[in-house]
């Protein structure tokens, strides 16, 4: 396995690979910076190393090599990163690791084989006769078909069963795949989807995950569509139709167009509107647009005009302002579904694509459209509407620039409705000592972080640092000890040549202490934010580093000798007072020295 896992590593470079997942930028060289997706940041702290192939967010400090980020992107297991990585690399497994077998490879590897079941039934069947005309009448394309893998699912009680079970999967694996119902009466089950067309819903990797299957009933009583329910491979929360084959557009053209049902994305899709994903008829959740963000941080959304399409459109769009994302509404002519105005006039699409209307614009339109600003009820009612939408809006500025525009429609001051839009919010506390404390603490942490880095990446520093900064004045004991070995390092095998300064023989003296991934980030952490300075800057920047990192520690050291001198006082030990009291002096002085 080891040895699989470098072979991968050895396929696979970091930098194409978190492409995939979001927008890279060139920050020197040999690195990259963007903003981190893992936690929300305005400025970009997320840095991936091409050459040391890694990555790191100096901002929530998670960081790892490519396994890793997939683990955390995907929030899957370390053995199904594993297998997503080693298909990309074109590496094969060894087939008899137990933990291969896991239960989630078993249910896809049933998933995908219903699939192929499915599709071949609609290609080949008699009994899917009036499928393949249905299809054809919706003017969906063998290409279309093909591509998606679109199936049927006979008018059976336990077709896919009987497949499935030909092929030694069990009753119990189908089920817990979500493709059969256990029987009210009696043992055994029976095939969940019969008589629908079936379109296969994939993760973000083209693997299958679960179905949507439409009716072709016309009084169906069960619904038009039914999904595959929850399973330990299936999150509806977490996926979007057609997101594994529009992601890289979507990244191309910065732009995501959201539809409702599977019928309107391949109608889109068709077209040529390659961006396109299906939220399968429910409200955009949380998890599926910080997904996107992933993406693009554009949003078009073109819903249904009845209620329920209105309605979950709504609750999607709140979330996504919410977490800064453009949004703006497609709005079709005569009311249209996408899929009707494509068949009655692509152009009238590609049209409404193109003028597609920022939502807060729309929400304004639509709300003074049938209220009159002389009467103070409807202006009444015009805040009402707007201000809680108004409130979702996470980025502060945009919020300001919306309660602005309302403020001048209703002609009222931009304070009452600012009072309006956050009743009865709390102020903020005063901050306790300890958080004070401990903000004191993270800024000598990350200055030891950069000076300790500077000297790792420009060794041409070590000698003026190791001159200068005792180790004692490191609190923090990984850093510490990093610091010392450094300087151990210095002394024995450099000997005031910084030029003999090789950083892959002191990586290997830190391998057994476990200290060479903390060296990595702090390197990364200076290729991040000095990849554009020279090298006297940077020398600049070490010994004005290393002089507050000295008055943090003097300064913290006054505060704990006084406290201890009050308290010695206190006690009426007048010899341990007069202790404390030359350590002060020496402590003071010291400072003073610094300036």
């Amino acid at each position: 396995m080891p040895g699989q896992i470098e072979e991968i590593k050895a396929r696979i470079d970091i930098v194409e690979l978190i492409s995939e997942y979001i927008r890279l930028k060139p920050a020197g060289p040999n690195n990259w910076r963007a903003l981190c997706p893992f936690h929300n940041e305005k400025s970009p702290s997320f840095m991936v190393s091409k050459d040391k192939q890694i990555w790191h967010c100096f901002g929530c400090n998670e960081g790892g090599d490519i396994l890793s980020f997939v683990q955390k992107m995907e929030n899957i297991e370390f053995i199904e990163a594993l297998r997503i990585l080693a298909q990309k690399a074109g590496v094969t497994l060894v087939a008899q690791d137990p933990k291969l077998e896991s239960q989630k490879n078993r249910l896809l590897d049933i998933l995908q084989s219903a699939s192929r079941f499915w599709h071949q039934t609609l290609l080949e069947s008699a009994q899917a006769v009036k499928a393949r005309e249905y299809l054809k009448r919706r003017g969906v394309s063998e290409q279309m078909v093909s591509e998606f893998q679109i199936g049927y699912a006979v008018d059976s009680w336990d077709a896919v069963i009987q497949f499935l079970k030909s092929k030694k999967f069990t009753d119990q694996d189908i089920f817990l795949a979500g493709l059969s119902v256990k029987k009210e009466r009696g043992q055994g089950f029976y095939d969940r989807f019969r008589d629908r067309l079936m379109f296969p819903i994939n993760d973000l990797h083209g693997s299958t995950i679960g179905f949507s299957g439409r009716t072709l009933k016309a009084d169906e009583k069960g619904g038009k569509y039914i999904n595959t329910p929850q399973t330990i491979v299936y999150n509806k929360s977490l996926a979007l139709f057609n997101l594994d084959k529009a992601k890289n557009e979507i990244k191309s053209k910065d732009s995501a167009i959201i539809v409702e049902g599977q019928m309107d994305a391949l109608s889109a899709y068709q077209a040529g509107t390659k961006n396109v994903i299906a939220s399968s008829g429910t409200a955009l959740t949380l998890d599926q647009i910080r997904i996107l963000k992933r993406y693009t941080k554009n949003l078009a959304m073109a819903f249904d005009a009845d209620a329920a399409g209105q309605v979950a459109a709504k609750r999607g769009i709140d979330l996504a302002l919410a977490e800064e994302m453009s949004v703006r509404v497609i709005i079709l002519p005569s009311g249209k579904d996408p899929d009707a105005c494509i068949k009655n006039n692509p152009q009238d699409w590609f049209k409404a694509v193109t003028e597609a209307r920022s939502i807060m614009d729309y929400y304004f339109s639509q709300t003074f459209a049938n209220l009159s600003l002389e009467k103070v009820e409807d202006k009444k009612q015009a805040a009402k509407i707007l201000l809680p939408v108004i409130a979702k809006i996470g980025n502060k500025i945009e919020q300001t620039h919306w309660l602005q525009k309302l403020a001048g429609r209703l002609n009222v001051a931009e304070n009452i409705l600012r009072d309006s839009l956050t009743p009865g919010e709390p102020k903020p506390q005063t901050r306790t000592i300890q958080e004070a404390k401990a903000r004191v603490r993270s800024r000598s942490l990350m200055l030891v972080e950069q000076i300790i880095g500077i000297a790792l990446k420009y060794p041409d520093n070590l000698e003026y640092l190791v001159n200068n900064l005792s180790p004692d004045i490191i609190e923090e004991a990984t850093l510490q000890d990093l610091y010392k070995r450094l300087i151990i390092y210095y002394t024995e095998n450099i000997q005031g040549d910084v030029k003999a300064f090789d950083y892959s023989s002191f990586q290997a003296v830190l391998k057994e202490s476990k200290l060479d991934q903390l060296a990595d980030k702090l390197v990364l952490l200076i290729e991040k934010d000095f990849f554009d300075f020279d090298s006297d800057a940077i020398s600049r920047e070490l010994m004005t580093s290393i002089n507050f990192a000295k008055k943090a520690y003097y300064s913290e050291s006054l505060r704990r000798i006084s406290t201890q001198i009050k308290q010695a006082e206190d006690d009426k030990q007048d010899e341990k007072v007069k202790a404390l009291m030359a350590e002060y002096t020496q402590v003071l002085t010291k400072l003073n020295i610094l300036g």
